[in-house]
């Protein structure tokens, strides 16, 4: 069975599915074929990547906590949406992972 964890990383949405052995699938037809998954995961990747900025003198990565805070219950919105659009697709093909919201 696989698995979807919802996890943030910088430059990558929040959507990963692992195969039962555990290694991470880049395709699986069930997410990439949904128009609304996809525009969930780019949205809230946008808005996770936003909050990371670079210095130019010496490349340093900076994380707007502060910024990450104000944005907090707009970022669980989206994970939401994204659950619930799972959970209405899920043919107990897999099992979602919520590392976001805690769900």
């Amino acid at each position: 069975m696989y698995t979807i964890k919802l996890m943030n990383e910088y430059l990558h949405g929040p959507i990963w599915v692992y195969d039962e052995e555990g290694f991470i699938r880049r395709k699986y037809p069930l997410i990439d074929n949904d128009d609304e998954l996809r525009k969930l995961n780019e949205q809230a990747r946008n808005l996770y990547d936003s909050f990371y900025s670079f210095n130019e003198d010496d490349g340093a990565c900076v994380f707007d906590e502060d910024g990450y805070k104000a944005a907090y219950e707009e970022m669980i919105g989206i994970i939401k949406k994204i659950v619930h659009k799972l959970q209405m697709i899920n043919n107990d093909d897999f099992v979602i992972e919520d590392y976001i919201t805690k769900n």
